[in-house]
């Protein structure tokens, strides 16, 4: 997400708005009825998975894998297969909104963008323990 101070105050202000309920601050280039209709027809395709999409798609989660794996705290975010079947789901709902039949490779690629930005990696150091000769007991009063 690039910071754009336009851009920022405009959304916000549009958000502003809507909640005032001042709902007339955009004009909508769809109706209501033409965005069912699209979303209707979008839900009944079923995109295929290319020969070059799938090659992109292993490369992606090999990365996403070396990625989590070079960090400082190894144990503090663990990319499994759930991810790669996340990108393989981002995939198919970016060629569903471009009524696209076949899986993109360009679809592939902004699925591992979106994926890649909403993983919080967790960087902490590693913990010690200090052994102490009372076996870990205050013996204080």
């Amino acid at each position: 997400d690039e910071c754009n101070h336009l851009a920022d105050y405009n959304v916000a202000k549009h958000i502003l708005d809507v909640h005032r309920c001042e709902e007339t601050a955009v004009t909508v280039p769809f109706t209501k009825e033409q965005m069912q209709r699209y979303i209707r027809f979008a839900q009944t395709l079923n995109p295929k998975i290319m020969e070059e999409s799938q090659r992109v798609l292993v490369d992606c989660y090999r990365k996403l894998r070396q990625r989590d794996m070079m960090g400082r705290s190894r144990a503090a975010y663990r990319i499994t297969v759930r991810q790669l079947e996340s990108m393989i789901r981002l995939s198919e709902a970016l060629a569903r909104l471009h009524c696209d039949d076949h899986i993109q490779p360009s679809y592939v690629r902004e699925a591992f963008r979106l994926l890649r930005k909403s993983i919080i990696h967790v960087e902490t150091e590693d913990v010690t323990f200090e052994d102490d000769d009372d076996g870990g007991h205050d013996s204080g009063a």
